[in-house]
């Protein structure tokens, strides 16, 4: 009887591991990668850098405006600070294209870029 009981047990932990255990079925301690869901955040973030960018392009627009209007000393340090904005506003354009085509393992450090570069810019401008 008691080893009946022991075989039993045996029998239904080892059953129990080899479900328990399947390398197929994620489980919650690990994430199943979908390439569908890393594309889809891809995109949002390019959708969002892009309307953040879009923002501070207007204001830049405003900026020049502003410098074009302007008249003797104030000209002269608006068209300096243009000067400063416009290639870091480039940047910020150039790391959002390199974020588009970014491959799917590379995507995470090119949003990081695309943020530091689009941070330099906002200060720039701020």
């Amino acid at each position: 009887m008691l080893r009946a009981c022991v075989l039993c047990c045996a029998v239904g932990g080892v059953a129990a591991l080899a479900v328990g255990c399947n390398p197929n079925t994620p489980s919650s301690g690990t994430r199943a990668t979908n390439p569908d869901s890393a594309a889809a955040k891809k995109d949002e973030a390019v959708k969002a850098m892009r309307a953040k960018l879009d923002e501070l392009d207007k204001k830049a627009t405003e900026f020049k405006e502003k410098a074009a209007k302007a008249t003797g000393e104030e000209k002269v340090k608006l068209e300096a600070k243009w000067k400063e904005l416009e290639p870091k506003r480039e940047a910020a354009a150039k790391k959002l294209d390199d974020l588009k085509s970014a491959a799917a393992d590379k995507w995470d450090a090119a949003k990081t870029e695309a943020e530091h570069a689009y941070n330099e810019f906002k200060k720039a401008i701020d």
